[in-house]
């Protein structure tokens, strides 16, 4: 994708209500306007479900600051890795979130609690989740959230009406049932149409709030979410109004590594839309700017787009550099890995006022 702005999206079709921003018009989903030369980021480096039809993402994809051959060859031979997580797992499952269950220990999850049905329907796992013992509502959140990294449970379990009882368990559950159904919809949001139902079945504000003072896992799976909602800009712009920025830029400051990362990734695609980028940058980029000098390799590439997002806006501009911006980017230029490398330099070419910086989306 060619145009005058930078960010990270993998491989998915363009947002629905993408605003225009100066010298760079956006694309619609029926393409009736230029391709947008903005992408955004996937929480966990996930493989993503596309739109109408089209063949599904990679787990990874980078975001290109020059046309070249060279550039783009150099960043598709770059091996995908992992974000780091730190208890970002299922209180119920004895695998890592991220890793997705094999059908044997997903089918004994659902025999254990009885839920089995002739159909493989998640119907029964979803009555329960409503009406279960606090136990059995806390496992049954564990159970959706190892199916949902199947695609086509992700979608099933929506349709089955699974989202908002979820919602419900992130605002008023036990600890339990908010971890397990945290990380549950932050695989469901993988799916498009999830990461907006979700929305607007009320789960940004009980997610923001766990971003705010939830318990670590809490927070780095609720983070993960946004990341993942942030991609529609109408709920990009419900996180914001939320207050979900500012608990964002302390966790970007003060989380473990996983938090980190996500927290990154999330100011990153939020900072997609421009008035939302003056937010972030009127409460401080300082954050951001610590990561992209001392993060981890995922976080500072994330926190490089970040800023290459918040620079999109002239008036960001000066906030980035005085925070030292310019210089953490132009070390890590000189430092950083290939994608972190490409990603920095995108934003260095943003800050000097450059008019058109080209982004090429490849797989990672």
């Amino acid at each position: 994708m060619v145009g005058a702005k930078l960010s990270v999206r993998p491989p998915r079709s363009p947002a629905s209500s993408a605003k225009a921003r100066p010298a760079s018009p956006k694309a619609t989903k029926a393409g009736s306007r230029p391709a947008s030369p903005k992408t955004k980021v996937k929480a966990q480096g996930s493989p993503k479900s596309s739109k109408g039809g089209k063949t599904k993402g990679s787990p990874k994809a980078k975001a290109l600051s020059a046309t070249s051959s060279d550039g783009a060859a150099a960043a598709a031979e770059m091996p995908a890795t992992e974000w780091p997580t730190g208890e970002g797992t299922s209180r119920s499952g004895d695998g890592p979130l991220g890793r997705a269950s094999s059908p044997e220990s997903l089918a004994g999850d659902l025999a254990s609690l009885n839920l089995m049905s002739d159909r493989g329907s998640f119907g029964s796992v979803i009555n329960v989740l409503r009406h279960g013992s606090d136990k059995e509502r806390e496992d049954a959140a564990g159970v959706l959230l190892k199916a949902a990294f199947n695609e086509v449970n992700q979608q099933v379990i929506a349709e089955s009406g699974g989202l908002l009882p979820l919602v419900e368990l992130c605002r008023s559950g036990t600890e339990g049932q908010k971890h397990n159904a945290a990380g549950a919809l932050s695989i469901l949001s993988r799916n498009d149409d999830n990461a907006v139902a979700i929305a607007t079945l009320g789960g940004v504000p009980p997610l923001v709030e766990l971003v705010r003072c939830g318990s670590p896992g809490q927070k780095e799976l609720a983070a993960g979410t946004l990341v993942n909602m942030a991609f529609d800009d109408d709920v990009a712009a419900s996180i914001a109004q939320c207050g979900g920025l500012a608990p964002l830029l302390v966790l970007a400051r003060d989380g473990t590594a996983g938090q980190k990362v996500r927290a990154a990734a999330a100011l990153r695609n939020l900072a997609y839309t421009e008035s939302i980028a003056s937010a972030i940058a009127a409460l401080g980029v300082e954050p951001i700017v610590q990561l992209v000098a001392s993060g981890s390799a995922a976080a500072k590439e994330q926190a490089a787009g970040a800023l290459g997002n918040l620079a999109l806006d002239s008036r960001n501009r000066s906030v980035i550099q005085r925070a030292g911006g310019f210089d953490a980017l132009s070390y890590l230029v000189q430092a950083g890995n290939p994608g972190q490398r490409a990603v920095a330099d995108a934003a260095l070419k943003i800050l000097a006022h450059a008019e058109e910086v080209a982004c090429v989306v490849v797989k990672g």
